[in-house]
């Protein structure tokens, strides 16, 4: 099988999606839409950035092309063969895709803050830990910093944060010039 990593997770609606890397002589990666009880739309990314979506995708004809010892041979006989509808998007962002890919085959940590809460989820997207709290842009570095001196390679975004009043105040073992304590 060419499947490299296949991934599940969800977009802002809630449906699912199936998303997978190729190592393939065509194809780079596709994506597909799960919507409940519906056919599916389907994104095929080539290995020269062309990206195509197919829609009104059966379910069993997804399968077959994603599980194929080829991607490119199943494209033309389910997905192409069957006359799905299509539409030829603006090009991928190969580079990005392949970023992405290594950064979840890695075991990477992804750190957001969005003003109000906090959230790490791991490199298949399950949350391992969710709070809300107020955080100034320091104390979210401190944090980034922390997990990257660990060894966790991070995907980072924040933003929306409070300010910080004491942003000219150093750590008390800072100012007294002691070690840190641990």
């Amino acid at each position: 099988m060419s499947k490299i990593f296949d991934l599940y997770t969800k977009d802002k609606d809630g449906n699912d999606i199936s998303r997978t890397w190729y190592k393939s002589s065509n194809i780079t990666y596709s994506e597909c839409v799960d919507y409940d009880n519906k056919p599916k739309t389907l994104r095929v990314v080539f290995n020269n950035g062309t990206q195509y979506e197919y829609k009104n995708v059966q379910v069993n004809h997804f399968l077959l092309f994603r599980d194929a010892m080829s991607q490119g041979k199943a494209l033309n006989e389910y997905i192409k063969g069957n006359g799905y509808e299509y539409d030829k998007l603006e090009n991928a962002d190969l580079a990005t895709l392949d970023g992405e890919l290594t950064f979840r085959m890695e075991e990477g940590i992804f750190v957001f803050y969005d003003g109000e809460k906090f959230i790490m989820k791991d490199n298949k997207d399950k949350v391992i830990c969710e709070k809300e709290v107020k955080l100034t842009e320091k104390a979210f570095n401190t944090i980034c910093s922390a997990l990257e001196a660990v060894g966790k390679q991070l995907y980072t975004e924040g933003k929306n944060f409070i300010e910080d009043k004491d942003n000219d105040k150093e750590l008390p073992f800072e100012e007294n010039n002691e070690e840190a304590p641990f």
